[in-house]
């Protein structure tokens, strides 16, 4: 089975639109900021990619961890944008 990550970004945004416990709800776009000025708060964030890491989990049996101390120490963040999050998602996945 081959995943598409932006695919997989979508179904966790839709998760988070869902709980219905957002004021406003998260675009489906690749320019969607995500971290930084105008993104999403940081419990957002958290549970996107708690839910991201899920769904790869449950689609895959594998276990990645998105967020660790290379990702941290990275000069561009892979988190800023949907797209910057899908590019950063397949090179991962590539990787597993």
């Amino acid at each position: 089975m081959s995943l598409v990550p932006t695919e997989i970004i979508y179904a966790a945004i839709d998760d988070l639109n869902a709980r219905g416990d957002r004021e406003t709800t998260i675009e489906k776009s690749p320019e969607t900021l995500l971290f930084g000025l105008g993104g999403l708060d940081s419990l957002d964030l958290v549970n996107l990619i708690v839910a991201i890491e899920e769904k790869i989990e449950n689609q895959t049996g594998k276990v990645i961890v998105l967020v660790n101390e290379e990702t941290l120490e990275m000069k561009d963040t892979p988190f800023k944008t949907v797209a910057t999050l899908s590019a950063f998602l397949q090179k991962t996945l590539n990787t597993v």
